[in-house]
């Protein structure tokens, strides 16, 4: 009867060291200065078209745009399967 007790009670847990769950943060770090960079560069063509007056200042515009949006989907699309991962 003592043994079972001293099975039950014994100590068994055992730190583990994870490398991918210490990556996931960064990783996620990194996708959300991709995203910023690309709400920067968005506002940077915004101003330049807007102090220089030139043919192609719609296409730039639309360019940029068009990067944001797929920004914003790949990082919010990498976060979650980084996160679930």
């Amino acid at each position: 009867m003592g043994n079972i007790y001293d099975e039950i009670f014994a100590n068994t847990w055992e730190p583990v060291l994870n490398l991918g769950d210490i990556l996931k943060i960064p990783l996620v770090i990194i996708l959300v200065g991709v995203l910023l960079y690309s709400f920067m560069l968005l506002l940077k063509v915004r101003i330049l078209v807007d102090t220089i007056n030139s043919e192609g200042n719609f296409k730039m515009k639309a360019l940029v745009s068009f990067n944001l949006f797929i920004t914003i989907f790949a990082t919010i699309l990498g976060t979650m399967i980084i996160l679930l991962g």
